[in-house]
This record gives structure tokens, C-alpha cells and sequence, in this order.
């Protein structure tokens, strides 16, 4: 490993200790219901702050980066979810060296019945457009 390192110009770590900078991040949501209380729909946004120096992200500079998160949440009864979100914005530069913006986008659906809730989401893996991950998750409420 240690040739490894030295032939792609990386420091080789002298100790194991990792240093993580700290992370802030900001968010705030709305919901609202309509059509007699059958259909709900919540909206939010997010900033994550890092600190770091500059990362790719939508908004960077020395001092902070910020990635901006943004979903939408659309409900029947409670009882069914759809969801959709984007992302995990960057600038990439192709093999023609020019710069396009691209994002993270994904979707979901679930399911909550009294105290288990059930859900899916497709979302995008890094840059590759062609590559999605499918995630199931499963959750029991004890309250």
C-alpha cells in the first residue's frame, strides 16, 4: 500500500487519528393540508454547511461550502407517501472540457400503517446517470 501511495503523490498517514471538521446544517419545512384533510403536502429545504475549504458544491468558498437539499412530500390520509428530492449539486466538467451542472435527484414512495411504516426510494449514485440505487427501509414506532 505504502507504493501505492508514494505513485499517486498521496501523504502517507503517520497515525491513525482522523480530524472531521465540523458540519452545520440549516433547514426549515412547511405543511400543509387540503381537500378536507385527505391530501397533505410538505415542502423543505436544507443547507448543509461545511467547513472545510471549497468543495464542489453549489455554493463555495474559503471560509464555508454550502450544499443546498430540496423535497417534496405528498400524502393521502397518512396513510400513503410520495416523495421526490433533489441534490448533491455540482459542476462537471466533461471529456470536451466544458462545465455542466448536475444534481442528485430521487424519488419515494411509502406506506404507514398505525405504528410500521414502510418505504422506498430510487435515488441516483454519484455522477453516473446510469447507476441508481434502490433503497427499502422499515421502521416500528414504540411510542
Amino acid at each position: 500500500m505504502k507504493k501505492l501511495f508514494a505513485q499517486t503523490g498521496n501523504e502517507i498517514p503517520q497515525n491513525s487519528v482522523e480530524v472531521t471538521l465540523p458540519r452545520l446544517i440549516l433547514g426549515v419545512g412547511r405543511s400543509k393540508r387540503f381537500s378536507k384533510d385527505k391530501f397533505g403536502l410538505l415542502a423543505g429545504v436544507d443547507f448543509d454547511f461545511t467547513f472545510d475549504r471549497k468543495r464542489n458544491v453549489l455554493v463555495k468558498s474559503n471560509f464555508a461550502s454550502i450544499d443546498p437539499h430540496i423535497g417534496l412530500e405528498l400524502d393521502y390520509k397518512k396513510l400513503v407517501y410520495l416523495r421526490a428530492g433533489a441534490g448533491n449539486t455540482q459542476k462537471i466538467k466533461d471529456f470536451d472540457g466544458k462545465t455542466k451542472t448536475d444534481f442528485q435527484a430521487n424519488f419515494g414512495v411509502g406506506i404507514k400503517i398505525n405504528r410500521v411504516s414502510i418505504d422506498y426510494a430510487l435515488t441516483g449514485v454519484g455522477a453516473d446517470a446510469n447507476l441508481y440505487s434502490n433503497i427499502f427501509s422499515l421502521k416500528l414506532a414504540l411510542k
